[in-house]
């Protein structure tokens, strides 16, 4: 028998994968409904395997650790990103590197690829290399993680070489800039 090669092969296998999983999907539930109809007979009550099914169903979702529900469903939307996103005292800048000394405390290095159009990043011209600190509340000797603007800014710490971003800039101390806040595109 000659070797067959060429791109149907790899469809074909592809195709038997495909059966054999809905073949053990259908037998999975063939065997579910056997049990409940078992289950219902030993009881000597007349009962409906597919409701004993939906009935199980349920339970499994309810004793889920979310409930069957999206972690992402359940997160509340931010309403004021767009607003923060196109305020026109922000420049737009390409992450270079980023320094860290633990969380949430980093520097980030930007290239600007757009000057603001107000405010303190007006002045500053399209590739322009920067260091950017941003601005987190301090509470004793702890970051102050539940102020808003110190949690937006925390995020910095998950940036990464590459990643565009939007800054408004604060006060220039010289070497860096304090950043109000920084966020990822």
């Amino acid at each position: 028998m000659s070797k067959l090669t060429g791109p149907w092969v790899l469809h074909r296998q592809e195709v038997k994968e495909t059966d054999m999983r809905t073949l053990l999907t259908t037998a999975a539930a063939a065997t579910l409904l056997l049990f409940a109809g078992l289950a219902g007979a030993q009881k000597g009550e007349e009962t409906d395997p597919l409701a004993e099914l939906a009935t199980l169903g349920d339970e499994a979702v309810d004793t889920g650790p979310e409930g069957g529900g999206s972690i992402r469903a359940k997160k509340d939307a931010d309403l004021t990103r767009s607003t923060r996103l196109k305020d026109s005292k922000n420049l737009e800048a390409k992450v270079e590197k980023v320094s860290s000394k633990g969380f949430p405390i980093v520097a980030v290095t930007v290239t600007v690829t757009k000057s603001a159009k107000d405010g303190a990043g007006k002045d500053i011209a399209k590739n322009a290399k920067l260091v950017i600190v941003p601005k987190l509340k301090v509470e004793g000797k702890k970051v102050a993680l539940e102020d808003e603007a110190t949690l937006l800014n925390a995020g910095s710490f998950y940036l990464q070489q590459g990643d565009k971003v939007v800054v408004r800039l604060g006060t220039n101390k010289g070497k860096y800039w304090e950043a109000e806040y920084i966020e990822r595109k």
